[in-house]
């Protein structure tokens, strides 16, 4: 190759913005193709160095497997779970499969009464004296239908634990506990 094409060492290290120890460390690697001692082509070196830098970059986004990386990754998970065992303690957090299953119930109990109201309140009104007493008699039985679903309460089924149990057993028989019950029932 003749010597015009190529470019001392010191040039490609500012153009690539690197430390010439570090141009030679990348050569010797094989990373930046060399030409003669201390001179480089312009064009396959920068080619090289582009495509070096995209290859760390994709594998920067699988993560390191840097030990220090994922041991703060794990105390960071344990304090979130800490964190959320201490809300849920402090029934300020609720799992959403148990909220999902308050409303449920809450719905289907709901409904339930809505349809027996009909049945429930016809012959009280019917002899009723007066559509007041007939307003009475309905406001009645809709609010005592309202009442018995302001007693349903959230409980829950599947609680956050921070700290990991060999035994998971116990879970199993958690989550087969209802998460929605009714006071009184």
């Amino acid at each position: 190759m003749a010597a015009n094409n190529t470019v001392p060492l010191a040039t490609v290290a500012k153009l690539l913005d690197l430390t010439e120890r570090r141009v030679n460390q990348l050569a010797k690697d094989g990373t930046l193709p060399k030409a003669a001692r201390g001179r480089y082509e312009l064009v396959p070196v920068v080619r090289a160095y582009i495509s070096y830098l995209r290859d760390r970059a994709v594998n920067s986004d699988v993560g390191p497997d840097d030990y220090a990386t994922q041991r703060t990754r794990l105390t960071k998970a344990k304090a979130d779970m800490a964190e959320m065992e201490k809300e849920q303690m402090a029934n300020r957090l609720i799992p959403a499969e148990d909220v999902s299953d308050a409303w449920e119930a809450m719905v289907s109990n709901m409904k339930a009464k809505m349809l027996s109201l009909p049945s429930k309140v016809s012959t009280s009104v019917f002899v009723a004296e007066d559509v007041s007493q007939t307003k009475r008699i309905i406001k009645e039985q809709v609010n005592e239908a309202l009442a018995e679903l302001a007693t349903i309460e959230v409980k829950t089924a599947n609680p956050i634990r921070a700290t990991i149990s060999g035994d998971d057993s116990e879970q199993g028989n958690e989550t087969a506990d209802a998460a929605a019950r009714t006071k009184g029932k």
